[in-house]
């Protein structure tokens, strides 16, 4: 789970080098690597309430997978048993996002069931939503995202010492204003010649609002929602936890936090192979 805010890297991996050089270090390969892992049910069978939740998520997939629209599922008002009984079933999937708002926060993990997410929204310190939702990321985030804060503006004065952050920053700041669904593009920052001093002025001009994303698996994505509409910091490290992978996508919400349509077929499929173990 996502409990606070990364910051943007700007130092990439160091170069791996040549086969012949006596003091040759390569980077570390990946030591660990998380794997599903179904839970035990055999003392959840008599958890009726608990069985009818994930009855409906088997449904909600189903007609993600058909394209219709997301399906809610409120946890409020269940009891504590029933609520740890979801909990042990659905675990704790790769994508987590931690989002702020003065007064409030959205914390929303996926579970392994991809396309299954559960969402808590606190107000004022005090949880006043909780529930689950299937669909390809949850709605809320979309609502967040198009509403956090006053966007950044393009500076006018720039310091002597940058070389193609300028040039850049026009480019990015066009494109987020003339963003339209269907157009989303990447721009690989690992490809450009930007120095040091290109990489600081970027960050401080795009700005961060209250939304990250990390997703785990081989290595880890993190995804921070620039103070741009549209515009995203997407991060790529490896398993020692080097930034190997550096973009920013204009788009609404970066395709790695979706959920495919062929997720929802899967997830729909292996809840159904533990409800029928658990109705056994």
């Amino acid at each position: 789970m996502l409990d606070n805010h990364p910051p943007i890297a700007v130092k990439p991996a160091d170069p791996v080098r040549p086969f012949d050089d006596p003091e040759c270090v390569y980077v570390a390969l990946p030591e660990a690597m998380r794997t599903f892992a179904p839970p035990s049910v055999r003392d959840w069978r008599q958890n009726p309430e608990g069985k009818a939740i994930l009855s409906q998520l088997v449904v909600g997939l189903e007609s993600s997978h058909q394209g219709k629209e997301s399906t809610t599922v409120s946890l409020s008002g269940h009891e504590p048993d029933t609520c740890q009984f979801i909990e042990q079933i659905l675990g704790e999937g790769e994508i987590s996002i931690l989002a702020d708002k003065p007064r409030e926060r959205l914390t929303i993990c996926e579970a392994v069931f991809a396309g299954v997410w559960r969402v808590k929204h606190y107000q004022n310190g005090y949880l006043a939503q909780s529930y689950l939702e299937t669909g390809p990321f949850p709605a809320i985030l979309a609502e967040w995202s198009a509403t956090q804060g006053s966007p950044a503006s393009l500076p006018t004065v720039f310091p002597d010492n940058l070389m193609n952050a300028p040039a850049l920053l026009y480019e990015i700041f066009t494109k987020s204003k003339d963003f339209a669904y269907g157009c989303e593009e990447a721009i690989n920052l690992n490809l450009l010649p930007l120095t040091s001093e290109d990489m600081l002025f970027l960050v401080e001009c795009l700005g961060l609002s209250g939304i990250s994303i990390l997703s785990k698996g081989y290595g880890d994505c993190r995804i921070r929602r620039t103070r741009l509409p549209n515009v995203w910091w997407v991060q790529y490290f490896n398993s020692p936890g080097q930034l190997i992978l550096n973009t920013l996508e204009i788009t609404a919400l970066p395709k790695v936090v979706m959920a495919a349509p062929e997720d929802f077929e899967d997830s729909a499929s292996r809840l159904g192979e533990v409800l029928a173990e658990l109705e056994a």
